[in-house]
């Protein structure tokens, strides 16, 4: 079966639909096959979403962990608000799910308190360098980030305690009656566990039963029912969807290119030939010609 003919000013619209295509296919490949493989979750199952709003630090799914710098390194969120009953900042709708949440929590039997929020750059370099003084390089990686690589730097991230609690910041604290709750019902505030346990190798971080992360109510029920057990899996497949929708698009505007260039060739061919073609106007002209002579009616002078 031979190649449709396409006409040249078509070429290089081709060319770039089929590039566009192929990278889509090639990007969908890496993602699937990478260290820390997504779920096969169906496209259609999942927000629709930009790519834009996995890049950017100001989006609620960016992406931040020890190999994804923020950038720049320092960025500072456009606007951070109080927590209430704290002395703490988080971006408005982090800071409005964190309160409903611990609100409720309390209201649950649940002492829950914000033990840490927002963090600037610098902040975080602190603390860093504390962990790495105290325990080494290899161990602070594990249980802090680093600076310009911390959730709390993007305003989204909680650490939750537990009043008189021995279990606050260990992992213990998963398994109070406030860490169960917090699992159980982080999703319904748009908030996810984002260091779970048993997931050190693609989250980068021991189990951290008291950090939550902001992401918004339909991205946290949507992880939930994905099946994806950590914000990276997640993040990938809504990555996937992206290449998945762009090469669709790509492939559909392909296959359209060819019946477009098609119909258009006899008008092409009509006009470089136009000395040999009478078309409707040339006849209303030939009317009014000498000798006069109607060629649509048959008359005479």
């Amino acid at each position: 079966m031979g190649f449709p003919i396409i006409a040249p000013q078509l070429k290089g619209l081709f060319n770039m639909r089929l590039a566009s295509a192929l990278t889509g296919t090639v990007l969908a490949s890496a993602l699937l096959l990478s260290g820390t493989a997504a779920l096969a979750a169906p496209a259609e199952d999942l927000p629709a979403v930009q790519s834009s709003q996995l890049s950017k630090a100001s989006s609620p799914l960016a992406l931040i962990n020890p190999t994804t710098k923020l950038s720049p390194e320092d960025y500072v969120p456009g606007k951070l608000v109080g927590v209430a009953g704290s002395s703490m900042t988080l971006r408005p709708e982090a800071a409005e799910a964190v309160e409903a949440f611990i609100a409720d929590a309390r209201a649950a039997g649940h002492s829950i308190k914000l033990l840490s929020a927002y963090r600037s750059y610098q902040r975080q370099a602190v603390l860093f360098n504390q962990y790495q003084a105290k325990y080494g390089t290899a161990y602070a990686e594990r249980i802090s980030a680093r600076p310009g690589t911390s959730e709390h730097q993007l305003g989204l991230a909680a650490d939750l305690g537990y009043t008189d609690s021995r279990a606050e910041l260990k992992a213990e604290f998963g398994q109070t009656p406030a860490g169960l709750w917090i699992a159980e019902h982080a999703a319904e505030y748009g908030l996810i566990i984002r260091y779970p346990q048993g997931k050190e190798e693609i989250t980068g971080y021991k189990y951290e039963p008291w950090h939550v992360r902001y992401v918004g109510v339909e991205h946290a029920e949507a992880m939930l029912a994905s099946g994806a057990e950590t914000f990276e899996e997640y993040h990938q497949m809504l990555a996937a969807s992206i290449a998945e929708a762009e090469q669709s698009e790509a492939k559909a505007a392909i296959e359209k290119e060819p019946a477009k260039a098609k119909d258009e060739e006899p008008q092409e061919k009509s006009k470089k030939a136009g000395e040999d073609v009478v078309v409707d106007e040339d006849l209303m002209v030939l009317r009014f010609l000498p000798p006069y002579r109607d060629w649509g009616f048959g008359f005479t002078q």
